[in-house]
């Protein structure tokens, strides 16, 4: 009886063995797809990528940021697809990361950065008056690269839905910066009525 008990000893913890070899040998290649390389940062992202980066919380997030960090590496510096990612990720995160992001969002290189980052602080913020958005869509508004011509881009008029969505001051500040052309302050007044 004795030797039965340590043969089935021995399988147990040769079964253990195996079954933790295999837990550890399935979550690997997880860690490991975690955190993309620096040359992956700067490129379009792989579909399995983006899918597990948007599936981060808040903390994966940060981790991320912290990882991104260390290889050296600047939010401009990433591939227009990732820092979308990024604002869309960050616009309901209340980390100081997460802020910067959104920040360095309105006034990225990509106008498509812009425009969702301007839309996501709407969101975000929508109906509190929050002055800080506020003044962050308010200068955003201006720069250069949102109109061309003197006629404005599409994210203008993203800004000036944000402003109408945070609300309290920010629909006064919309309405003036709407009066610079015919077509925003068209605009203005469609979305300001509803």
């Amino acid at each position: 009886m004795e030797s039965w008990n340590k043969v089935l000893t021995s399988a147990l913890k040769s079964m253990s063995c195996l079954a933790f070899s295999i837990f550890m040998s399935l979550i690997a290649p997880l860690e490991a797809k975690a955190s993309p390389s620096k040359k992956a940062w700067q490129e379009t992202p792989s579909a399995e990528d983006w899918k597990t980066f948007m599936a981060l919380n808040e903390s994966g997030l940060t981790k991320e940021w912290k990882a991104i960090r260390t290889l050296g590496l600047s939010f401009d510096e990433l591939a227009w697809e990732w820092r979308l990612g990024w604002v869309r990720s960050c616009s309901t995160g209340g980390s100081q990361e997460c802020g910067n992001i959104m920040q360095l969002g309105l006034f990225d290189k990509a106008l498509v950065v812009r425009a969702e980052a301007a839309t996501r602080l709407g969101q975000r913020f929508a109906g509190t008056g929050h002055p800080p958005a506020i003044r962050l869509l308010r200068t955003a508004y201006s720069i250069q690269q949102n109109s061309r011509s003197k006629e404005p881009l599409f994210v203008q008029y993203r800004i000036l839905a944000a402003l109408n969505q945070i609300g309290g001051e920010g629909r006064t500040i919309g309405k003036q910066l709407s009066l610079n052309s015919n077509r925003t302050s068209q605009y203005w007044t469609r979305i300001a009525s509803k």
